[in-house]
C-alpha cells in the first residue's frame, strides 16, 4: 500500500510519476485527482463551475515545504471565494488570473496537521453528476475548515488584493 503524504489516503502502490514534485502526493492519489478532472471535463455543462474547487481542495490538501507560496495562497483564496464569498469555481479561477498580477511575493502558510477528512477518493466514488457536485462541495468545505487557523489572514489578504474587482457572470 502507498500512503499519500498530503491527505493520508491509502491506495495500492503504483510507479512514481514526475508530477509528484508539484504536489505532496502519492502517484496513486494524483491519479485519482486526474480521474476527478476527467469526470469534470466529461460533464462540462454541470461541472465546469466546480473544476477549480477540485483543483483548490486538492492543492490545499497536498502542501509540502517545497510547495510554492502562490500555489497555497491560490488554493486557499479559491476555497475562501467559493465557500465564504459565494463565487463559482470559474469566478474563483478568474480571480486567480487577476490576483496573479497583484502581489510580488506571497506569504507562506503552515498546513494544519489534519487537512480534512474528505479526500479526492470520496469524490471518485460519486455515482452521478449530482452526487459528484455534493461531494466536491463537502470536500472543499472539509479542506477549507481544516485551514481555519488562516481564515482571517486569507480573507483580509484576498479582499484587499481584489479591491473593487468583481467576477464576470
Amino acid at each position: 500500500m502507498s500512503v499519500c503524504p498530503g491527505c493520508r489516503l491509502e491506495l495500492p502502490d503504483e510507479r512514481r510519476t514526475s508530477n509528484e514534485a508539484r504536489y505532496n502526493a502519492s502517484p496513486e492519489c494524483l491519479r485519482l485527482s486526474g480521474e476527478v478532472a476527467a469526470f469534470n471535463h466529461a460533464h462540462p455543462a454541470r461541472l465546469a463551475i466546480w473544476h477549480q474547487t477540485c483543483v483548490d481542495a486538492y492543492g490545499a490538501q497536498h502542501v509540502s515545504a517545497g510547495t510554492k507560496p502562490i500555489a497555497v495562497a491560490f488554493a486557499l483564496n479559491g476555497l475562501y471565494l467559493v465557500f465564504e464569498r459565494g463565487f463559482t469555481g470559474l469566478q474563483a479561477r478568474n480571480a486567480h488570473g487577476y490576483l496573479a498580477n497583484t502581489v510580488p511575493s506571497w506569504p507562506r502558510f503552515t498546513p494544519p496537521d489534519n487537512v480534512g477528512k474528505v479526500t479526492v477518493f470520496d469524490v471518485t466514488m460519486a455515482s452521478s453528476v449530482d452526487e459528484h457536485i455534493d461531494l466536491v462541495q463537502t470536500w472543499g468545505r472539509s479542506v477549507w475548515a481544516a485551514w481555519s487557523h488562516v481564515h482571517n489572514e486569507i480573507a483580509t489578504m484576498t479582499d484587499a488584493q481584489l479591491g473593487s474587482w468583481h467576477p464576470h457572470s
